[in-house]
């Protein structure tokens, strides 16, 4: 049986909004956060099981010496994650608490937001690197 009305809006029709992005990405970074939370202790785990096995520090060593550009690359990715997570917590808890709710506040908090993120993660980034 078809019916002849009309499908609903797709996302291809809509113009991306700056909060709406703001958004997806917030959740994305804390499924990102989670998941390397959870992984981290994971792998701590793991290691706690066998901590006399010569072949898993070998292999550890082996992994981490011709692959750490992929662990400085993860570090780092997930310190921005952090930084960006955590800004924009601070700008949905000053929302909470009734500031910066007209349109164009929304919109300059959130470059705000942005560009205390990276700063906070390159400041981080510099000061992990060169100390």
């Amino acid at each position: 049986m078809k019916i002849n009305r009309p499908l609903s809006p797709h996302l291809t029709i809509y113009k991306p909004q700056l909060t709406s992005t703001f958004s997806i990405f917030h959740r994305i970074s804390g499924a990102f956060l989670a998941s390397m939370v959870f992984f981290s202790i994971l792998f701590l785990k793991i290691g706690d099981l066998n901590l006399t096995s010569y072949y898993l520090y070998r292999y550890a060593f082996s992994f981490t010496f011709y692959f750490h550009w992929l662990i400085s690359s993860v570090v780092n990715f997930s310190l921005l994650a952090l930084c960006y997570h955590m800004s924009n917590g601070i700008r949905h808890l000053l929302w909470d608490l009734g500031f910066f709710l007209e349109l164009s506040k929304v919109y300059t908090s959130g470059i705000i937001m942005l560009f205390c993120a990276a700063f906070l993660a390159v400041s981080n980034i510099i000061r992990f690197y060169f100390s």
